[in-house]
């Protein structure tokens, strides 16, 4: 988890508010505004779908092993690539014949129904 820290205004922005001038005054209150914001945003935690195109889909795999399987997906282009991040069994994902659309990923798995779980790029 990001862990941020408030910037620290020098004294002279913090201490004589009301001698400022106006502008000063407001930047010193709009970036002061903006740090909270950003420390909720970076304190929450930043996961890959908000850093990377990607989607992460589930699947059980076919209950024949090395079966083409029909993966919808969200990613809303063609996939170029497919990482495994989870399977529950002693085997290997991979591509079919069939090529990748905007909409499905058509995958096979050596060993039956393996719970799995690829991310999208």
């Amino acid at each position: 988890m990001t862990i941020y820290q408030e910037p620290n205004f020098p004294a002279i922005f913090t201490e004589n508010q009301r001698d400022m001038r106006p502008f000063d005054r407001d930047l010193v209150n709009v970036l002061g505004n903006w740090g909270l914001v950003l420390k909720a945003i970076l304190d929450g935690g930043i996961s890959l779908e908000d850093n990377v195109d990607l989607d992460i889909v589930s699947f059980t795999s076919s209950a024949t092993p090395d079966a083409e399987n029909t993966v919808a997906h969200e990613l809303g282009k063609i996939p170029t690539y497919f990482v495994v991040a989870d399977i529950n069994k002693g085997g290997s994902i991979y591509r079919s014949g069939t090529s990748f659309t905007k909409t499905n990923v058509y995958l096979k798995c050596t060993v039956a129904s393996a719970a799995v779980k690829v991310f999208l790029i």
